[in-house]
């Protein structure tokens, strides 16, 4: 992942500026060509030998690149360059997932690589106050375990429902969790002293899975996750699509049935109500079912008839259908389906799609399954990470009259 330079660009150029997009190239290149000398820098960022020698001083004072001793000398002998590289132990990134089963935490270093690991059941009490308090639990524990970088500590959330990425606040999460209004990242910043983001779920999966799964190397992605809860997330030319009321992808308050279109669908909204693995599981037990899941239904309805078979029927036309209203609405080059209930009826949802969709679309199984939303939590705080170097250099903070440490703070 590079830094990020977008938000630079429709500042005016001055001098800070300039040297912050310089200092931000500068980086991408040593971790894209590391371990590099500072003459090779300097033939790969077309900058002169004094820019980015002033550079280097300033990154190695705060810490972000390190020396690691001599290269190979020249086809002409001479002095050998010293090498430099990336500092991934310079900050820790902290990443937690809050699913309807538990709390999992993760600790990594600033190129994304896990160093520890927890994970909290959650139990039967949802209520936000319980989570959030296993979740600090976690947080505690894992950065105990990573002592000495207290101001270089970077946290990303995954959190359930609807979310206001710019507040960090769970708007309203449905089904399990009933929460409303949870400013997580409020009390994460004031509990931890450390910036903090927080996103849904679903839109963490779709980061994993570009960054490590099926999607790698997509720019029009969309993904959908089904287990009590419903959702997608939608990837357009790389973007994550987030919409004005922070509800791009809540599929569960599509309504397919005209008929019932005029009902009030609460928070849950009417496909998840008909599709969730929950009602699916209702669903299969009043037409006789004795299956332990949903799951399990799934899977021995596919070969049955009668009453079962009629659930299984209306359960993969309205996931095909959604899935097909997706691909015509956005044009993915990829629909990515997570989650074992998705899997089990992947061979119906293409059936479906091809029948309504008259162009052919990609529909695969994600590789990553169960990790997509931790390993993109993590992804999300190396971002959160490298946006706040950014911000360091555009702000001066790295012009070479500042304290050795950089302050990080939550806003």
């Amino acid at each position: 992942m590079r830094l990020p330079q977008d938000y630079l660009v429709s500042q005016r150029l001055r001098a800070p500026l300039m040297r912050s997009i310089n200092g931000i190239e500068l980086l991408n290149l040593i971790r894209e060509h590391e371990p590099v000398s500072r003459a090779s820098l300097a033939k790969l960022s077309n900058l002169s030998k004094p820019t980015v020698s002033s550079q280097m001083k300033t990154l190695m004072r705060q810490g972000w690149v390190i020396e690691i001793g001599p290269g190979k000398s020249g086809a002409k002998g001479g002095k050998k360059p010293t090498l430099i590289r990336f500092n991934s132990d310079a900050g820790r990134l902290f990443a937690v997932e809050i699913n309807a089963r538990q709390v999992r935490l993760a600790a990594a270093d600033l190129e994304g690589k896990i160093l520890a690991d927890a994970s909290f059941p959650i139990g039967s009490d949802h209520r936000a106050n319980s989570v959030l308090a296993l979740a600090r639990r976690g947080l505690e524990r894992l950065m105990a375990g990573q002592p000495g970088l207290n101001d270089r500590r970077f946290i990303s959330v995954a959190a359930p429902g609807r979310v206001d990425v710019e507040q960090g606040i769970v708007l309203q999460a449905g089904s399990v969790f009933d929460w409303q209004n949870v400013p997580i990242r409020e009390e994460f910043e004031r509990d931890f002293c450390a910036p903090v983001f927080v996103d849904n779920d679903v839109n963490m999966a779709a980061m994993g899975e570009l960054q490590f799964g099926a999607a790698r190397g997509e720019r029009d992605v969309v993904l959908v996750k089904l287990e009590i809860g419903l959702g997608a997330a939608v990837v357009s030319r790389g973007q994550l699509l987030l919409g004005s009321h922070w509800a791009a992808g809540e599929v569960a308050h599509m309504v397919l049935d005209l008929e019932n279109a005029a009902q009030d669908w609460n928070s849950r909204g009417y496909l998840e109500s008909v599709v969730g693995s929950d009602r699916i599981l209702a669903a299969a037990q009043a037409a006789g079912s004795t299956a332990p899941a949903a799951l399990d239904f799934l899977i021995a309805a596919r070969s049955s008839s009668g009453e079962k078979r009629a659930v299984f029927d209306n359960v993969t036309l309205h996931i095909g259908v959604a899935i097909a209203n997706l691909i015509v609405a956005h044009d993915p080059a990829l629909v990515v389906l997570q989650g074992g209930l998705l899997g089990a009826l992947e061979e119906e949802v293409r059936a479906i799609v091809k029948r309504v969709v008259p162009w052919e679309t990609r529909i695969e199984i994600s590789k990553i399954g169960d990790e997509a939303v931790l390993l993109g939590t993590i992804v999300a705080a190396r971002k959160l990470a490298y946006e706040r170097i950014a911000r360091l250099f555009d702000t001066g903070a790295l012009g070479g009259t500042e304290p050795a440490a950089p302050m990080l703070t939550g806003s």
